[in-house]
């Protein structure tokens, strides 16, 4: 058993209709791999982006549903790591 402890920036881009804000995010996520394969239910992750700059530039932003939609993004971004690293049991 392996606990994988990776850094990586992601980019999140956030399309306001008038305007599409690229928003970088660091990372910082763990994962435990034995035998070469990812154990399931042991990542966790970290994000670090400027919220108050969001929020003083567009104070009308639902913040809720940004960090949702930033949590899926690096999310994708995490499980194509892990896929590319061929941890997952296919």
């Amino acid at each position: 058993m392996v606990w994988l402890l990776e850094k990586m920036i992601v980019r999140h881009h956030l399309d306001l209709g008038f305007e599409r804000v690229e928003i970088p995010i660091r990372v910082k996520f763990e994962i435990e791999v034995k035998e070469g394969v990812l154990v399931p239910d042991t990542l966790s992750f970290q994000t670090l982006y400027n919220k108050k700059a969001l929020q003083n530039r567009y104070p009308q932003l639902n913040l809720a549903s940004v960090e949702t939609a930033i949590e899926a993004t690096v999310n994708n971004h995490i499980m194509e790591y892990i896929k590319a690293c061929g941890f997952l049991n296919s």
